[in-house]
C-alpha cells in the first residue's frame, strides 16, 4: 500500500504520513497512556465500529466507560475534535499523548476503510504488551521482596544486636570473637557515617539520573541493556510483533519500518532500525539489512530471507511473532526460577554470617561465665 504524503504547512515539504514525530511521546496535554487502558479502548471501539456504529458516536459511547481517568479526558477531547470535523487520526495526534505508532497504524486504518480490522489488531497488540509486560514484573517480585526483607534482617541485626554484645564483652574484658568484632566495625561506621553516605547515594542516584537523560547516557545505558539476552529476546519478539502487525494491513517492509521505529523504547534499536531503514531506501533485502545488527537473532533474518524471496512475509512474520513471544515468555519463567534461588543462596550465606556473629560471643560468653 502507498503512504500517502502530506504537506508541512510552513516548508511546503512533502513528508509521509507514517514518519511521526517521537516527541508526540512525550509532548504536553496529560500523562502518556497505559498500554493495558489503550488496549481496553481499541477493543471497544473495535467492537462498536465492527457492529457498523460511526467513529463520532463510537467515541461518544466509549468516552462514558472507560476506567481510566486519563483515557476518559482524553477520548473526551479526541470526541469533541471528531465532532469538529477532524479525522480520527488527526485528533490522536493532536492529543500528543498517544503513541506514534498508535497513531500512525489508525491513520492507515482510515486510508483502507479497514478502522475496525486495525482496531482490533491494535487492541491484540496491546494486550500481548501489557500482558508481557505484567508477566515480567510478576516474575521480579517475589525475588525484590525476599531481598529487601532479608537485607532489612541483615541490617536490623548489625545495628541493633550485635552492639549489645560489645557492651556485654566491655564489661566482662573478654575479647570479641573476630567475626563479631568485624562486623561491629562495620556496623559503627554505618552509624557513625550514615548521613554522609545517604547524602553520597542520593547525589549518585540523582547525577546517573541526570546521566542517564542525556544522548551519551541514553546510548551507553541502552548498550548495556543489550548485552542481556532477556532484553535482546524481548527485542526480537518487539521488532516481529509490530512487523507482522503493519505488514499484514498492507504496508511493505519499507513502509513499516518508520512505525517499528517508533515502538522501540531503547535508543540504540531505534538508531540501528534508522540504519535499517536507509538500507532498505537504498535497495537492500530486508535479511541483508539486519543481518549486521548483533542483537538480532540469527533464525529471526534467516525467516525474513525465507519471507522475502518467496514473497510471504506476512506470513512470515506472523510465525516469528509465534516463535519469540513463546520464547520470549519461556525466558522470563527460566530467569524467574532461576534468580530465587540465587538470592536465596546468596542472602542465606549473609544471614548464616549473621547468625555466627551473634552466636559465637555467646558460646564464649558461656565459656567466661
Amino acid at each position: 500500500m502507498p503512504i500517502v504524503p502530506t504537506t508541512d504547512a510552513p516548508t511546503g515539504e512533502q513528508t509521509p504520513i507514517l514518519r511521526r514525530d517521537v516527541s508526540l511521546l512525550f509532548a504536553p496535554g496529560g500523562s502518556r497512556v497505559p498500554v493495558r487502558e489503550l488496549a481496553v479502548f481499541c477493543r471497544k471501539l473495535s467492537f462498536l465500529l465492527g457492529a457498523g456504529t460511526h467513529i463520532k458516536m463510537a467515541l461518544s459511547i466509549v468516552a462514558d466507560e472507560l476506567p481510566g481517568r486519563v483515557l476518559k479526558n482524553q477520548t473526551a477531547r479526541l470526541n469533541a475534535r471528531v465532532q469538529q470535523g477532524d479525522s480520527f487520526s488527526a485528533a490522536l495526534t493532536a492529543a500528543g499523548v498517544f503513541p506514534a505508532f498508535f497513531c500512525g497504524f489508525v491513520s492507515i486504518g482510515e486510508a483502507t476503510a479497514r478502522l475496525p480490522e486495525v482496531m482490533e489488531q491494535l487492541a491484540d497488540f496491546y494486550d500481548d504488551q501489557a500482558q508481557t509486560a505484567d508477566e515480567l514484573t510478576a516474575a521480579l517480585v517475589y525475588p525484590v521482596a525476599v531481598t529487601i526483607m532479608m537485607l532489612g534482617v541483615i541490617i536490623m541485626a548489625i545495628t541493633f544486636v550485635l552492639p549489645g554484645y560489645s557492651r556485654i564483652f566491655e564489661a566482662t574484658g573478654a575479647p570479641l570473637p573476630a567475626l563479631t568484632q568485624g562486623l561491629l566495625n562495620v556496623s559503627e561506621f554505618l552509624v557513625e557515617n550514615g548521613a554522609r553516605l545517604a547524602v553520597g547515594l542520593f547525589s549518585v542516584i540523582v547525577l546517573l539520573v541526570l546521566l542517564r537523560r542525556t544522548p551519551s547516557g541514553q546510548g551507553f545505558a541502552a548498550t548495556i541493556k543489550l548485552r542481556v539476552p532477556l532484553v535482546r529476546q524481548g527485542v526480537n519478539f518487539r521488532i516481529t510483533q509490530a512487523l507482522h502487525l503493519l505488514i499484514s494491513a498492507g504496508l511493505s517492509v519499507s513502509q513499516a519500518m518508520p512505525l517499528v521505529i517508533e515502538v522501540m523504547d531503547n535508543v540504540r534499536v531505534k538508531r540501528d532500525m534508522g540504519a535499517v531503514l536507509t538500507g532498505l531506501e537504498g535497495g537492500k533485502p530486508f535479511w541483508v539489512a539486519i543481518s549486521d545488527i548483533g542483537y538480532i537473532d540469527p533464525l529471526f533474518i534467516g525467516l525474513a530471507r525465507v519471507g522475502e524471496e518467496t514473497g510471504k512475509m506476512p506470513q512470515t512474520m506472523d510465525k516469528c511473532r509465534e516463535y519469540y513471544a513463546k520464547a520470549y515468555k519461556r525466558a522470563i519463567k527460566r530467569v524467574s526460577k532461576l534468580i530465587e534461588p540465587i538470592i536465596t543462596l546468596v542472602l542465606g550465606v549473609g544471614l548464616g554470617i549473621i547468625m555466627l556473629a551473634v552466636v559465637l560471643p555467646t558460646f564464649e560468653l558461656a565459656t567466661i561465665l
